[in-house]
């Protein structure tokens, strides 16, 4: 059995990406050692361990419970955008326990308004931010006013997503 480390050395493919999945759904522990790789400072190899990483917390989100605080002080210095991709995707698709809500949607709501911010971040964010204020009904406006602001000069998905949640938002 190789390890995480040296298969995502070897290189970044769909393959690779379904037998990293695959081993730690068998062996769930093992969610340790992809976690290791996803924190390295090796910016490659942390942007290779993201997808599995992705794919693995939005199919198990609480296996990511006791990494949110690296991931959070990750996204604050970000290696690499597929980092923060795969981060807020699986994010976007987990109940994000009370005490790490404030801080997530700060940087998703960052994620939102940044115009440089790539597309499939700034819908993740979106949805994430949504989320959170479910809980936290005063931060509804400030998120309508932000993806309206999206609405305008933002790329179809970013529309899109934004005119689903705006529907939302709009409803409570």
């Amino acid at each position: 059995m190789s390890t995480f480390k040296s298969r995502l050395e070897s290189g970044h493919s769909k393959e690779i990406t379904a037998s990293i999945v695959a081993d730690v759904k068998n062996a769930s522990d093992r969610v340790y050692e992809l976690m290791d790789c996803f924190f390295s400072d090796d910016w490659r190899l942390s942007q290779r361990a993201a997808w599995p990483v992705g794919i693995i917390g939005e199919n198990h989100p609480k296996w990511m419970i006791p990494f949110m605080e690296q991931m959070i002080a990750l996204l604050k210095a970000p290696k690499h955008d597929a980092v923060i991709r795969n981060t807020v995707r699986l994010w976007q698709n987990m109940e994000i326990p009370e005490v790490w809500q404030g801080e997530i949607f700060e940087l998703c709501f960052g994620f939102v308004t940044t115009p440089t911010t790539p597309i499939a971040i700034k819908a993740f964010s979106m949805t994430v931010c949504e989320n959170i204020s479910k809980n936290y009904p005063e931060l509804q406006q400030e998120l309508i006013l932000a993806i309206e602001d999206q609405m305008e000069f933002g790329s179809p998905g970013v529309k899109n997503r934004g005119q689903k949640l705006l529907k939302k938002l709009k409803r409570n």
